[in-house]
């Protein structure tokens, strides 16, 4: 398979005082300043930060503070790093000491990023930490729905292993992976699904241009082209007003009938409505969600209960690796704007001119 194995953060060759001296000093006492980490990150981020910030993590005592009392840290925070955590343009109002916003992960869409751009404040991201975790999650997932993994799991605990019959699946190596977005992630589903799992890969990215594009999937033209051609749909766009809902009734009823749909994008690139219509009805063959719409997903949710699906906590990230990786990638983002230097990665750049 193309491209080296991704590492976790290798400690061993970092130079031991990059940042140790640079936020200024104080008579008598550091300025330390104020970073907001409102969820839970790996212990790596906050030790980089910790020499030079005060960090406020309310996670580490054991209960997170209401809906107040973030709002509290957050308005004197000089850095914010979030992961859900949602930042308003009112709340922007508020942060009269905010210097920087990092987002643990890569969709920024629960960060008001216009707002921020308006008020001077960069918005950094960590695009390349969690792009194999991510693509590792979403092809599992289409193996376990391919192989109806989950529901012949949960038959055998319940001593239901005479109905091994019900579970019959199908192989991946031949079938045609449809592959909406060739940013990391697609790009590396991709490479997985072509060179490891011998699947024939379709793809369709309106920004990146085919004679630019060396990986082994075939670009398709449009989005409609691609949705009649998939035995499977894994689906790596961002969320923006064009891919809202890019999965609809019209997009549902191009599919093929055996058509396994898998989303660890953002939920609401599906509309959950009309995917659990559809998969009431046997319009399509199954779908693996990582995301949804409204998170946390109710347990009353007809999804829940909805034939054929595989449901995941918006959990594609969570590796020890990519979240050593993302957390580490935040605090250096964060300790770089403090210090006066260029952060590598910036949704926003505008606000820094």
């Amino acid at each position: 398979m193309a491209g080296p194995r991704p590492a976790g953060i290798d400690r061993s060759t970092e130079p031991p005082d990059r940042d140790a001296t640079a936020i200024p000093q104080a008579t008598g006492r550091a300025v330390k300043p104020r970073v907001f980490i409102p969820d839970p990150i790996a212990d790596c981020g906050i030790k980089r930060l910790e020499p030079q910030c005060a960090c406020l993590t309310p996670w580490r005592d054991g209960a997170p503070p209401d809906a107040k009392a973030a709002q509290s840290l957050l308005y004197s925070a000089d850095a914010v790093i979030v992961r859900l955590f949602s930042i308003s343009a009112s709340d922007l109002d508020q942060c009269t000491q905010l210097k920087v916003i990092a987002k643990h992960g890569v969709g920024v869409d629960n960060i008001d990023c216009r707002a921020a751009t308006a008020r001077r404040i960069p918005v950094l991201y960590t695009p390349e930490a969690n792009s194999n975790a991510v693509a590792e999650h979403a092809v599992g997932l289409m193996l376990a729905l391919a192989r109806q993994v989950a529901p012949a799991s949960l038959a055998t605990r319940e001593g239901r292993f005479n109905e091994r019959g019900r579970f019959q699946g199908v192989e991946l190596a031949g079938k045609i992976l449809g592959v909406a977005g060739l940013g990391r992630v697609g790009a590396r589903v991709a490479q997985i699904a072509a060179h490891g799992l011998a699947m024939n890969v379709l793809a369709h990215d309106p920004v990146i241009d085919p004679n630019d594009y060396a990986g082994p999937a075939t670009p398709v033209g449009t989005f409609a082209e691609l949705l009649p051609r998939c035995d499977f749909l894994t689906l790596h766009v961002p969320l923006t007003s064009q891919t809202k809902h890019l999965i609809d009734d019209h997009a549902l009823s191009a599919m093929k009938s055996t058509c396994r749909i898998i989303n660890t994008s953002r939920g609401a690139v599906v509309d959950e409505t009309a995917l659990v219509r559809a998969l009431t009805d046997q319009q399509i063959g199954g779908a693996a969600l990582d995301v949804f719409e409204a998170e946390p997903l109710p347990a009353n949710h007809p999804l829940c209960n909805t034939p054929n699906t595989l449901l995941t906590p918006h959990i594609s990230s969570s590796t020890d690796e990519s979240l050593d990786r993302m957390a580490d990638t935040a605090a250096r983002g964060v300790l770089d704007v403090l210090n006066g230097r260029a952060p590598k990665y910036i949704v926003n750049p505008e606000s820094r001119k």
